[in-house]
Protein backbone atom coordinates (compact mmCIF):
# COMPACT_ATOMS: atom_id res chain seq x y z
CA UNK A 1 0.00 0.00 0.00
CA UNK A 2 1.04 3.33 -0.99
CA UNK A 3 1.12 5.56 2.39
CA UNK A 4 0.90 8.97 2.76
CA UNK A 5 4.10 9.14 4.23
CA UNK A 6 5.58 7.28 1.04
CA UNK A 7 3.78 9.72 -1.14
CA UNK A 8 5.78 12.58 0.51
CA UNK A 9 8.88 11.42 -1.14
CA UNK A 10 7.33 10.65 -4.32
CA UNK A 11 7.27 12.78 -7.38
CA UNK A 12 3.37 12.15 -8.64
CA UNK A 13 1.48 13.17 -11.51
CA UNK A 14 -1.83 12.84 -11.79
CA UNK A 15 -3.50 13.86 -15.05
CA UNK A 16 -7.55 13.73 -15.10
CA UNK A 17 -9.55 13.86 -18.05
CA UNK A 18 -12.35 15.23 -18.48
CA UNK A 19 -15.54 13.52 -19.40
CA UNK A 20 -18.09 16.88 -19.04
CA UNK A 21 -18.69 20.35 -19.04
CA UNK A 22 -17.51 21.49 -15.09
CA UNK A 23 -16.57 24.95 -13.42
CA UNK A 24 -13.66 25.48 -12.12
CA UNK A 25 -15.35 26.34 -8.61
CA UNK A 26 -16.60 23.10 -8.39
CA UNK A 27 -13.55 21.43 -8.98
CA UNK A 28 -12.07 23.59 -6.32
CA UNK A 29 -15.54 22.62 -3.61
CA UNK A 30 -15.19 18.87 -4.91
CA UNK A 31 -11.21 18.90 -4.10
CA UNK A 32 -11.28 20.01 -0.32
CA UNK A 33 -14.27 17.71 -0.05
CA UNK A 34 -12.54 15.38 -1.01
CA UNK A 35 -9.31 15.98 0.76
CA UNK A 36 -11.19 16.06 4.37
CA UNK A 37 -11.45 12.62 3.92
CA UNK A 38 -8.57 11.97 3.90
CA UNK A 39 -6.77 14.34 6.61
CA UNK A 40 -7.78 17.30 8.51
CA UNK A 41 -6.58 20.64 8.26
CA UNK A 42 -7.90 24.36 9.52
CA UNK A 43 -10.78 26.10 7.99
CA UNK A 44 -7.96 28.81 6.95
CA UNK A 45 -6.25 26.36 5.32
CA UNK A 46 -8.97 25.17 3.18
CA UNK A 47 -10.14 28.71 2.48
CA UNK A 48 -6.80 29.40 1.50
CA UNK A 49 -6.63 26.21 -0.91
CA UNK A 50 -9.94 27.02 -1.86
CA UNK A 51 -9.19 30.05 -3.73
CA UNK A 52 -5.80 28.92 -4.88
CA UNK A 53 -7.49 26.36 -6.86
CA UNK A 54 -10.25 28.68 -7.93
CA UNK A 55 -7.48 30.53 -9.23
CA UNK A 56 -5.75 27.67 -11.37
CA UNK A 57 -8.69 25.45 -12.25
CA UNK A 58 -10.66 26.96 -15.36
CA UNK A 59 -13.77 25.82 -16.40
CA UNK A 60 -13.47 22.70 -18.48
CA UNK A 61 -15.26 21.12 -21.70
CA UNK A 62 -15.56 17.32 -21.94
CA UNK A 63 -11.63 16.11 -23.20
CA UNK A 64 -9.70 19.27 -21.12
CA UNK A 65 -6.78 17.83 -19.64
CA UNK A 66 -5.80 19.17 -15.68
CA UNK A 67 -2.35 17.51 -14.56
CA UNK A 68 -1.27 17.96 -10.97
CA UNK A 69 2.40 17.68 -10.30
CA UNK A 70 3.57 16.42 -6.96
CA UNK A 71 6.78 18.03 -5.58
CA UNK A 72 7.81 16.69 -2.73
CA UNK A 73 8.36 19.06 -0.01
CA UNK A 74 7.46 22.15 -2.29
CA UNK A 75 3.59 21.83 -3.17
CA UNK A 76 1.98 20.79 -6.35
CA UNK A 77 2.47 22.49 -10.04
CA UNK A 78 -0.49 22.09 -12.29
CA UNK A 79 -1.17 22.35 -16.26
CA UNK A 80 -4.24 22.52 -18.21
CA UNK A 81 -3.89 21.21 -21.41
CA UNK A 82 -0.45 20.68 -21.79
CA UNK A 83 0.08 25.24 -20.41
CA UNK A 84 1.33 25.36 -16.71
CA UNK A 85 -0.90 27.35 -14.98
CA UNK A 86 0.51 27.40 -11.33
CA UNK A 87 1.94 26.05 -8.53
CA UNK A 88 0.31 25.77 -4.74
CA UNK A 89 3.43 26.00 -2.55
CA UNK A 90 2.31 24.06 0.03
CA UNK A 91 3.72 20.65 1.21
CA UNK A 92 0.27 19.40 3.79
CA UNK A 93 -1.87 20.51 0.14
CA UNK A 94 0.20 18.58 -2.19
CA UNK A 95 0.14 15.87 0.05
CA UNK A 96 -3.80 16.05 0.98
CA UNK A 97 -4.37 16.69 -3.04
CA UNK A 98 -2.89 13.56 -3.99
CA UNK A 99 -4.51 11.71 -1.31
CA UNK A 100 -7.61 12.29 -2.93
CA UNK A 101 -6.63 9.49 -4.98
CA UNK A 102 -4.14 7.40 -3.49
CA UNK A 103 -4.95 7.31 0.11
CA UNK A 104 -6.63 4.47 2.00
CA UNK A 105 -9.52 6.81 2.45
CA UNK A 106 -10.02 8.17 -0.91
CA UNK A 107 -13.93 7.81 -2.33
CA UNK A 108 -12.53 6.28 -5.45
CA UNK A 109 -10.84 2.70 -4.61
CA UNK A 110 -11.32 1.26 -7.82
CA UNK A 111 -8.81 4.12 -10.04
CA UNK A 112 -6.75 4.03 -6.29
CA UNK A 113 -5.73 0.89 -7.43
CA UNK A 114 -5.51 1.42 -11.20
CA UNK A 115 -2.69 4.52 -9.96
CA UNK A 116 -1.08 2.11 -7.93
CA UNK A 117 -0.69 -0.85 -10.13
CA UNK A 118 2.74 0.10 -11.45
CA UNK A 119 4.26 1.66 -8.12
CA UNK A 120 3.81 -1.78 -6.39
CA UNK A 121 7.24 -3.33 -5.78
Amino acid sequence: HLSIRRQRQMCIRDRLQYLRRLEGSAIASRSIDEMRRVGSFTDAQAQSWQSAMRELFPDVRQGDRITGINLPGVGAEFWVNGQRVGLVKDAAFARLFFGIWLDERTSEPKMRAQLLQGLQP
